[in-house]
Protein backbone atom coordinates (compact mmCIF):
# COMPACT_ATOMS: atom_id res chain seq x y z
CA UNK A 1 0.00 0.00 0.00
CA UNK A 2 1.45 3.29 -0.70
CA UNK A 3 2.44 5.44 1.91
CA UNK A 4 0.25 9.12 2.00
CA UNK A 5 2.49 12.02 2.72
CA UNK A 6 2.87 15.21 1.82
CA UNK A 7 6.21 17.44 0.86
CA UNK A 8 5.88 18.75 4.34
CA UNK A 9 3.16 17.20 6.51
CA UNK A 10 0.08 14.77 6.43
CA UNK A 11 -3.22 16.04 5.85
CA UNK A 12 -6.07 14.54 5.59
CA UNK A 13 -9.43 16.51 5.06
CA UNK A 14 -10.12 19.44 7.19
CA UNK A 15 -7.34 21.16 9.15
CA UNK A 16 -8.54 22.82 11.94
CA UNK A 17 -6.93 24.28 15.37
CA UNK A 18 -8.22 24.21 18.78
CA UNK A 19 -7.02 27.40 20.60
CA UNK A 20 -6.65 26.53 24.58
CA UNK A 21 -5.63 29.00 27.41
CA UNK A 22 -2.05 30.81 26.94
CA UNK A 23 -2.66 31.19 23.68
CA UNK A 24 -1.40 27.58 22.13
CA UNK A 25 -3.40 25.49 20.01
CA UNK A 26 -3.65 21.94 19.02
CA UNK A 27 -4.15 20.75 15.64
CA UNK A 28 -6.32 18.31 14.55
CA UNK A 29 -7.96 16.90 10.85
CA UNK A 30 -11.42 16.74 10.81
CA UNK A 31 -13.47 14.35 8.18
CA UNK A 32 -16.97 14.46 7.58
CA UNK A 33 -18.70 11.34 7.21
CA UNK A 34 -18.94 10.53 3.00
CA UNK A 35 -22.94 9.32 4.22
CA UNK A 36 -25.34 10.20 6.76
CA UNK A 37 -24.97 7.00 9.16
CA UNK A 38 -26.08 8.53 12.46
CA UNK A 39 -23.17 6.38 14.25
CA UNK A 40 -21.21 7.89 16.30
CA UNK A 41 -18.18 10.33 15.72
CA UNK A 42 -14.68 8.52 16.33
CA UNK A 43 -11.37 10.72 17.73
CA UNK A 44 -8.05 9.42 16.87
CA UNK A 45 -5.29 9.48 19.70
CA UNK A 46 -1.81 8.60 18.67
CA UNK A 47 1.21 7.57 20.68
CA UNK A 48 4.22 8.36 22.36
CA UNK A 49 6.46 10.24 19.42
CA UNK A 50 3.32 10.10 17.17
CA UNK A 51 0.76 12.71 15.48
CA UNK A 52 -2.35 12.52 13.13
CA UNK A 53 0.00 10.89 10.45
CA UNK A 54 -0.33 7.17 12.27
CA UNK A 55 -3.37 7.39 11.29
CA UNK A 56 -3.13 8.13 7.75
CA UNK A 57 -4.37 4.79 6.14
CA UNK A 58 -7.66 4.63 8.27
CA UNK A 59 -9.11 7.83 8.05
CA UNK A 60 -10.51 7.83 4.85
CA UNK A 61 -11.37 4.16 5.74
CA UNK A 62 -13.68 5.14 8.71
CA UNK A 63 -14.93 8.37 7.26
CA UNK A 64 -17.10 6.10 4.31
CA UNK A 65 -19.47 6.01 7.55
CA UNK A 66 -18.71 8.47 10.62
CA UNK A 67 -17.01 12.09 10.99
CA UNK A 68 -13.22 11.48 11.89
CA UNK A 69 -11.22 13.95 14.06
CA UNK A 70 -7.23 12.87 14.12
CA UNK A 71 -5.48 15.38 16.95
CA UNK A 72 -1.80 15.92 17.63
CA UNK A 73 -1.66 16.26 21.04
CA UNK A 74 -0.84 19.61 22.45
CA UNK A 75 3.43 19.58 22.54
CA UNK A 76 3.74 17.58 19.67
CA UNK A 77 3.56 16.62 15.67
CA UNK A 78 1.59 19.74 14.29
CA UNK A 79 0.74 21.56 17.10
CA UNK A 80 1.96 23.95 18.87
CA UNK A 81 5.12 23.53 21.12
CA UNK A 82 4.59 25.30 24.14
CA UNK A 83 7.91 26.44 26.31
CA UNK A 84 8.30 24.44 29.30
CA UNK A 85 6.72 25.23 32.21
CA UNK A 86 3.51 26.79 30.70
CA UNK A 87 1.01 23.51 30.40
CA UNK A 88 1.36 19.90 32.14
CA UNK A 89 1.83 17.13 29.92
CA UNK A 90 0.60 14.42 32.68
CA UNK A 91 -1.60 12.01 31.36
CA UNK A 92 -4.45 13.55 33.14
CA UNK A 93 -3.60 16.78 32.56
CA UNK A 94 -3.36 16.06 28.27
CA UNK A 95 -6.45 13.85 28.79
CA UNK A 96 -8.54 16.77 30.22
CA UNK A 97 -7.64 19.11 27.51
CA UNK A 98 -8.67 16.55 24.87
CA UNK A 99 -11.97 15.57 26.62
CA UNK A 100 -12.85 19.78 26.88
CA UNK A 101 -12.07 20.13 23.62
CA UNK A 102 -14.67 17.54 22.80
CA UNK A 103 -17.28 18.85 24.91
CA UNK A 104 -15.99 22.37 23.12
CA UNK A 105 -17.23 21.07 19.90
CA UNK A 106 -20.61 19.66 21.48
CA UNK A 107 -20.09 16.15 20.44
CA UNK A 108 -21.17 13.59 22.93
CA UNK A 109 -21.14 9.83 23.11
CA UNK A 110 -18.02 9.89 20.72
CA UNK A 111 -16.37 6.50 20.58
CA UNK A 112 -11.93 6.98 21.25
CA UNK A 113 -9.66 4.97 18.92
CA UNK A 114 -6.03 5.33 20.80
CA UNK A 115 -2.70 3.78 20.76
CA UNK A 116 -0.05 3.29 23.05
CA UNK A 117 0.09 6.49 24.81
CA UNK A 118 -2.31 7.54 23.87
CA UNK A 119 -4.36 4.71 24.80
CA UNK A 120 -3.85 5.67 28.18
CA UNK A 121 -4.89 9.38 27.63
CA UNK A 122 -7.84 7.72 26.53
CA UNK A 123 -8.57 5.76 29.89
CA UNK A 124 -8.17 8.66 31.71
CA UNK A 125 -10.22 10.74 29.83
CA UNK A 126 -12.78 7.63 30.17
CA UNK A 127 -12.41 7.90 34.29
CA UNK A 128 -12.49 11.72 34.62
CA UNK A 129 -15.90 11.65 32.33
CA UNK A 130 -17.62 9.08 34.72
CA UNK A 131 -16.43 11.13 37.45
CA UNK A 132 -18.27 13.78 36.26
CA UNK A 133 -21.31 12.17 35.42
CA UNK A 134 -21.02 12.51 31.67
CA UNK A 135 -21.74 10.85 29.30
CA UNK A 136 -19.13 12.71 26.55
CA UNK A 137 -17.06 8.87 26.15
CA UNK A 138 -19.08 6.38 24.37
CA UNK A 139 -16.75 3.14 23.38
CA UNK A 140 -13.15 2.82 23.45
CA UNK A 141 -10.84 0.97 21.12
CA UNK A 142 -7.40 0.67 22.98
CA UNK A 143 -4.49 -0.30 20.66
CA UNK A 144 -1.58 -1.56 22.93
CA UNK A 145 -2.31 1.24 25.29
CA UNK A 146 0.47 1.92 27.86
CA UNK A 147 -0.84 0.50 31.24
CA UNK A 148 -0.23 -0.26 35.01
CA UNK A 149 0.30 -4.02 33.79
CA UNK A 150 3.58 -2.97 31.52
CA UNK A 151 6.66 -3.16 33.37
CA UNK A 152 8.69 -2.50 30.19
CA UNK A 153 11.16 0.69 30.21
CA UNK A 154 9.93 1.40 33.88
CA UNK A 155 13.81 1.25 34.82
CA UNK A 156 14.63 3.50 31.28
CA UNK A 157 11.39 5.90 32.44
CA UNK A 158 13.23 6.55 36.01
CA UNK A 159 16.11 7.32 34.39
CA UNK A 160 15.54 9.79 32.08
CA UNK A 161 13.89 11.58 35.20
CA UNK A 162 17.28 12.19 36.36
CA UNK A 163 19.00 15.26 35.46
CA UNK A 164 21.86 12.84 33.66
CA UNK A 165 19.59 11.05 32.07
CA UNK A 166 17.31 13.66 30.42
CA UNK A 167 20.70 15.43 29.32
CA UNK A 168 21.58 12.17 27.53
CA UNK A 169 18.04 12.10 25.70
CA UNK A 170 18.39 15.74 24.54
CA UNK A 171 21.74 15.02 23.67
CA UNK A 172 22.49 12.18 21.69
CA UNK A 173 19.58 12.08 19.39
CA UNK A 174 17.26 10.64 21.85
CA UNK A 175 15.18 8.21 19.84
CA UNK A 176 17.94 6.74 17.70
CA UNK A 177 19.48 5.76 20.94
CA UNK A 178 16.20 4.50 22.81
CA UNK A 179 15.62 0.89 20.88
CA UNK A 180 11.91 0.23 22.64
CA UNK A 181 11.30 3.57 20.80
CA UNK A 182 12.18 2.77 17.26
CA UNK A 183 10.35 1.61 14.20
CA UNK A 184 12.55 -1.67 13.68
CA UNK A 185 11.79 -2.41 16.99
CA UNK A 186 7.78 -1.68 17.16
CA UNK A 187 7.22 -2.68 13.92
CA UNK A 188 6.26 -7.09 13.61
CA UNK A 189 8.21 -6.91 10.32
CA UNK A 190 10.39 -4.08 9.41
CA UNK A 191 10.44 -5.13 6.01
CA UNK A 192 7.06 -3.20 6.18
CA UNK A 193 8.69 -0.08 6.90
CA UNK A 194 8.70 2.12 4.38
CA UNK A 195 11.02 5.31 3.38
CA UNK A 196 7.45 7.54 3.64
CA UNK A 197 7.32 6.02 6.92
CA UNK A 198 10.60 7.00 8.54
CA UNK A 199 10.40 10.79 7.22
CA UNK A 200 6.96 11.15 8.60
CA UNK A 201 7.58 9.84 11.84
CA UNK A 202 11.08 11.85 11.91
CA UNK A 203 9.39 14.81 11.17
CA UNK A 204 8.17 14.33 14.57
CA UNK A 205 11.32 13.83 16.47
CA UNK A 206 13.37 15.83 14.71
CA UNK A 207 11.16 18.98 16.35
CA UNK A 208 13.78 21.17 18.35
CA UNK A 209 10.78 20.71 21.18
CA UNK A 210 10.03 17.37 20.64
CA UNK A 211 11.91 15.74 23.99
CA UNK A 212 11.07 18.79 26.36
CA UNK A 213 7.62 17.04 25.59
CA UNK A 214 8.87 13.66 25.80
CA UNK A 215 10.63 14.91 29.43
CA UNK A 216 7.50 16.20 30.64
CA UNK A 217 5.03 13.27 29.87
CA UNK A 218 7.28 10.98 31.45
CA UNK A 219 8.23 13.13 34.50
CA UNK A 220 4.87 12.15 36.02
CA UNK A 221 4.47 8.51 34.18
CA UNK A 222 4.97 5.84 37.29
CA UNK A 223 2.44 8.09 39.64
CA UNK A 224 -0.02 8.37 36.46
CA UNK A 225 -0.09 4.79 36.25
CA UNK A 226 -0.88 3.88 40.14
CA UNK A 227 -3.19 6.59 39.89
CA UNK A 228 -5.15 4.98 37.14
CA UNK A 229 -4.64 1.66 38.73
CA UNK A 230 -6.72 2.15 41.52
CA UNK A 231 -9.47 4.04 39.00
CA UNK A 232 -10.07 1.17 36.14
CA UNK A 233 -13.18 -0.32 37.83
CA UNK A 234 -14.83 2.63 37.76
CA UNK A 235 -15.17 2.78 33.68
CA UNK A 236 -15.45 -1.23 33.63
CA UNK A 237 -19.11 -0.29 32.07
CA UNK A 238 -17.88 1.04 29.00
CA UNK A 239 -17.33 -1.17 25.94
CA UNK A 240 -13.85 -1.62 25.08
CA UNK A 241 -12.29 -3.34 22.12
CA UNK A 242 -8.76 -3.94 22.93
CA UNK A 243 -6.20 -4.63 19.89
CA UNK A 244 -2.55 -6.17 20.10
CA UNK A 245 -0.25 -7.29 17.62
CA UNK A 246 0.81 -10.82 18.19
CA UNK A 247 4.53 -9.67 18.05
CA UNK A 248 4.13 -6.57 20.42
CA UNK A 249 7.96 -6.21 22.21
CA UNK A 250 6.83 -2.47 23.39
CA UNK A 251 3.75 -3.35 25.67
CA UNK A 252 3.57 -6.95 25.75
CA UNK A 253 0.67 -8.55 24.72
CA UNK A 254 0.45 -10.40 28.05
CA UNK A 255 -0.52 -7.61 29.77
CA UNK A 256 -3.38 -7.34 27.56
CA UNK A 257 -5.32 -10.16 29.42
CA UNK A 258 -4.76 -8.33 33.39
CA UNK A 259 -5.80 -4.83 31.54
CA UNK A 260 -9.15 -6.98 30.24
CA UNK A 261 -10.27 -7.88 33.50
CA UNK A 262 -11.29 -4.43 34.35
CA UNK A 263 -13.59 -4.54 31.57
CA UNK A 264 -17.32 -6.28 31.76
CA UNK A 265 -17.89 -5.75 28.64
CA UNK A 266 -15.03 -5.90 26.43
CA UNK A 267 -13.05 -8.22 23.86
CA UNK A 268 -9.62 -9.00 23.13
CA UNK A 269 -8.43 -9.14 19.76
CA UNK A 270 -4.89 -10.80 18.68
CA UNK A 271 -3.69 -9.30 15.32
CA UNK A 272 -1.49 -11.77 13.76
CA UNK A 273 1.96 -11.10 12.47
CA UNK A 274 1.82 -7.49 13.87
CA UNK A 275 4.26 -5.70 16.60
CA UNK A 276 2.93 -2.01 18.13
CA UNK A 277 1.30 -0.56 15.14
CA UNK A 278 -1.20 -2.83 13.48
CA UNK A 279 -3.14 -0.02 12.44
CA UNK A 280 -0.39 0.87 9.88
CA UNK A 281 1.09 -3.03 9.47
CA UNK A 282 -2.13 -4.37 8.49
CA UNK A 283 -4.41 -1.82 8.49
CA UNK A 284 -7.05 -3.34 5.96
CA UNK A 285 -7.47 -5.95 8.74
CA UNK A 286 -7.48 -4.04 11.25
CA UNK A 287 -10.20 -1.30 9.97
CA UNK A 288 -12.39 -3.92 9.57
CA UNK A 289 -12.13 -5.61 13.08
CA UNK A 290 -12.51 -2.24 14.33
CA UNK A 291 -15.36 -1.14 12.62
CA UNK A 292 -17.76 -3.66 12.95
CA UNK A 293 -16.67 -4.52 16.82
CA UNK A 294 -17.95 -0.78 16.85
CA UNK A 295 -20.69 -0.94 15.02
CA UNK A 296 -22.33 -4.07 16.82
CA UNK A 297 -21.32 -2.41 20.60
CA UNK A 298 -23.38 0.54 18.93
CA UNK A 299 -26.22 -0.81 17.62
CA UNK A 300 -26.63 -2.85 21.03
CA UNK A 301 -25.91 0.62 23.05
CA UNK A 302 -29.27 2.12 20.83
CA UNK A 303 -26.70 4.56 19.71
Amino acid sequence: MADPLSNDRFIAGEERWAPFTGGHRMRYLFLKAQRDTGLPPVIFIHGFFGCSFSWRFNLEEFARERDCYAIDLLGIGDSDHPPRGIYSFSFPDSARRVLDWIRQLGLANVDLVATSHGGAVAMFMAVLDRQEHRNTIGRLVLVAPANPYSRRGRKRIWFFNTGFGAWLLKSTGGIDRIKDLSLDFMYGDRKLITRETRAGYGRVVEHPQAFDYALDVIRTWHSDMDWLHTQLDTISDIPTLLVWGDRDHTVPTKTAVALQKHFRNSQLVTQRKTGHMPYEEDPKVFNRTVLDWLNRASAKAGA
